[in-house]
């Protein structure tokens, strides 16, 4: 409000569709109905570095679609679920509006520089799009959701244990707090910290495909022995 009435006309209201860390996803209908209230024009983007391949294909609803008319462009990482070549990009964007993301800084490039023309790495655009046409919209969604039950067993077995941790329902990644994360478990099944520099409060664990049942169990009695230690 204060910066409306200091003569700002325009806002974009960036959304995580899943923070790298935690998995987290904004409430995107109560912010967006918050924006409509101060009658302020705005634009939404979604970011989905690395929910855009997970929670589309799982979610109960469309909010994080472009059905959601309050959605206007999206980013992706495709090198992370989709585990495509590294720094593979993918920006999306409404009908009608992609001209504006173009550059005409590079002159010595004919014609405009959207996507494969200039720099970017056409092997990237190949990859991601091989991926896509193996797996299929279906396939892609059993994939997911295979990882989800991985994942619901270990909350599962967590929950047993009185353990603490962040998890979206939607999502693979199950953050535990550091108090039961001792170093060595941590370095044996390379959990990633919340911080590298000092003592970290919370780790990531993140379930993909090889991350057999076998691992979580092997896991979850390493697991036990350090709540026992404690």
């Amino acid at each position: 409000m204060e910066t409306k009435e200091e003569g700002i006309k325009y806002f974009i209201s960036v959304m995580n569709m899943s923070t790298t860390m935690f998995g987290s996803v904004d409430n995107i209908n109560e912010i967006t109905s918050w924006l409509d209230e101060l009658a302020i024009e705005y634009r939404v983007h979604i970011d989905g570095a690395y929910g855009g391949y997970i929670y589309p294909f799982v979610a109960d609803n469309n909010d994080y679609t472009f059905q959601n008319q309050k959605v206007f462009s999206f980013s992706l990482d495709g090198h992370k679920m989709l585990q495509s070549p590294y720094g593979t990009g993918i920006y999306l964007v409404r009908k009608g509006y992609m001209k504006h993301a173009l550059t005409e800084e590079a002159n010595y490039v004919k014609g405009k520089d959207y996507t494969l023309v200039g720099s970017r790495s056409g092997a990237n655009a190949i990859a991601i799009w091989m991926i896509m046409r193996t797996y299929g919209s279906e396939g892609w969604k059993n994939k997911i959701s295979k990882l989800l039950k991985k994942t619901d067993r270990l909350c599962h077995s967590l929950d047993e244990r009185g353990v603490k941790y962040f998890r979206h329902p939607k999502m693979n990644i199950v953050t535990i707090k550091g108090e039961y994360i001792g170093s060595a478990l941590a370095h044996k099944y390379m959990l990633v910290p919340e911080s590298h520099d000092g003592e970290a409060n919370w780790y990531k664990i993140v379930v993909m495909d090889h991350v057999t049942h076998g691992l979580i169990d092997r896991f979850l009695m390493d697991l036990d022995l350090t709540l026992d230690k404690a």
